[in-house]
């Protein structure tokens, strides 16, 4: 038994799999800060590939070109939601002139609108759900200023982690010197094999919200929406939220179609809005995901539907590189070796 113990022991995989094991269950435990965790790990791995290649093209020192790359992101940042918050301000100030001019123009709706008011307010079962719907509007404020405020720190760490990585590097370094290398070596391994599977599948992200960007610009301008490029900024940010993404920016572009264009306007921004998601969610984010991960089309969107039960909105992005993460961990090829080499040799 202890001979049988020592050769588990002796055995590379061994060590391998408790590393998982030891990941999967650190990763469990720490799930509260799973928004942050995700968030730096994007920031880090766009701000690294960026800080590459600018130190490749135009020969800086690492210091000043991540100083650079997140000077030029912090500029573009405030310069887009200088752009998008005032046109919105602006607009939603005229809305309630133009809700009195429809109703100037059709006085029905007046009389409905206070019949409705009447018979809700003499519904006591509607007052205790609107109750509860306030108080729920306003843990969802509260989840939205917590939202930014991880978007922001996340933003400082990944700042951090690439001005000094190099420091990271000895300290990383370090670890694998030690009494228990043989343990935090495949750890190492296992981590940097996620956050490179996650990266593309980032990259893919970004090249969906950048074509969904263009189809919805495209179907602003054939219903005569103005401030297109506004709105396409918002909708390209905005659209790196999974899920989330598409209800948040229902409420300007629904705001801003009803100020200039009525209730006919309205109706046909959400129709394209739907049509748009439907043509992500069943066609265009299964096919790009299964070509960055090599996933089958049917495989990527079982696992779209399912982790997005099992995670929320963020399964949508964590799903597909954990199950290609967990396909190679087990050494399964998806694609054939002789292929596989010949895409390295290219």
């Amino acid at each position: 038994m202890f001979e049988l113990m020592k050769r588990l022991w002796r055995n590379p995989l061994t060590a391998f799999y408790i590393a998982l094991v030891l990941l999967i269950l650190i990763a469990w435990e720490a799930r509260a800060f799973l928004s942050l965790a995700l968030f730096t790990i994007i920031f880090i791995y766009l701000g690294n590939a960026a800080i590459t290649r600018i130190e490749g093209r135009l020969h800086l020192r690492h210091l000043w070109a991540t100083l650079l790359v997140y000077l030029v992101f912090l500029v573009v940042l405030v310069a887009a939601f200088s752009q998008i918050i005032p046109p919105l301000v602006s607009e939603a100030a005229h809305l309630p002139h133009t809700i009195d001019k429809i109703i100037v123009t059709y006085p029905q709706l007046q009389t409905m609108f206070t019949k409705m008011v009447k018979n809700l307010s003499q519904n006591a079962s509607v007052i205790s759900n609107g109750k509860t719907l306030f108080t729920s509007g306003l843990g969802q404020i509260s989840r939205f200023s917590s939202g930014v405020e991880t978007i922001l720190l996340a933003f400082f760490f990944g700042f951090i982690f690439n001005l000094t990585k190099g420091q990271l590097q000895v300290f990383a370094h370090a670890f694998t010197k030690s009494r228990f290398a043989g343990l935090f070596v495949p750890m190492g391994q296992l981590i940097m094999k996620f956050v490179q599977i996650f990266g593309t599948v980032i990259e893919t992200q970004l090249l969906i919200c950048t074509i969904n960007t263009i189809l919805m610009v495209l179907g602003l301008w054939i219903i005569g929406m103005p401030s297109l490029l506004i709105l396409g900024i918002m909708v390209f940010f905005l659209g790196l939220i999974p899920v989330a993404g598409v209800l948040i920016s229902l409420i300007p572009l629904t705001i801003v179609a009803f100020v200039t264009g009525g209730l006919i306007r309205v109706i046909a921004v959400l129709v394209l809005i739907v049509l748009i998601h439907l043509f992500e969610s069943y066609f265009l984010h299964p096919r790009l995901m299964a070509n960055a991960t090599n996933l089958p089309i049917f495989v990527t969107f079982i696992t779209l539907i399912v982790s997005e039960q099992i995670f929320g909105a963020w399964g949508l992005l964590v799903g597909v590189p954990l199950v290609a993460f967990l396909l190679d961990v087990f050494d399964v090829q998806l694609k054939p070796k002789h292929v596989a080499a010949e895409s390295k040799d290219a």
